[in-house]
């Protein structure tokens, strides 16, 4: 409420990057963040199963989707001063992602022009290193859906689009992963 500017947060969700998981389960989380203040920002991405999802659809959407706030920051007062990513598990991934693309050669179309700047990331049992998470099991299952290939056979593709390879990108990071956590290792976070 207000004129603002206000400080914004871009929510990512999770899902295994599948098309059977939507922003729904993250809307109480961004609802919060939006009662304590924080404009919200809240994305919808193509995924593995969706009609373009994966390579590159994923990321294109979600670069897209973040710069979209410089069309409507003066439309309700955004501070594009003070913009964090929050993502969950594959959402985790894409916010890390996001703030590594400005790392990317200028003339990559993941990169985009001039793609938003973001203070800080925090990834909730997000996901930095996608060939470390490949696996025939669980979420790792969806990587090689997600890059449109093994992980380690498209090396072009993996250096886009895993942010540990992107690194160091200057932007402060959080990431939170469960001590128990069975879908993703803690080690991601280490």
């Amino acid at each position: 409420e207000g004129e603002g500017p206000h400080p914004v947060v871009i929510v990512i969700h999770g899902g295994c990057w599948l098309a059977e998981y939507d922003l729904g389960y993250m809307s109480a989380f961004a609802d919060a963040l939006t009662a304590a203040g924080v404009a919200t920002w809240s994305i919808e991405y193509r995924r593995v199963g969706d009609e373009g999802g994966g390579w590159p659809g994923t990321f294109q959407d979600v670069a897209e989707a973040a710069d979209h706030l410089f069309e409507i920051a003066s439309e309700y007062g955004l501070d594009l001063d003070r913009v964090a990513a929050v993502g969950h598990s594959a959402g985790g991934h894409l916010a890390l992602w996001l703030a590594g693309r400005k790392c990317l050669d200028v003339d990559d179309p993941l990169r985009g022009g001039d793609p938003i700047a973001l203070n800080g990331v925090v990834a909730l049992a997000g996901i930095p290193d996608l060939a470390a998470y490949a696996a025939p099991e669980g979420c790792g299952s969806a990587v090689p859906g997600l890059l449109g290939g093994e992980p380690l056979e498209i090396q072009d593709r993996l250096v886009r689009a895993s942010p540990i390879a992107m690194v160091p990108f200057g932007v402060s990071q959080t990431l939170v992963i469960g001590e128990h956590d069975s879908i993703v290792p803690k080690s991601q976070a280490e």
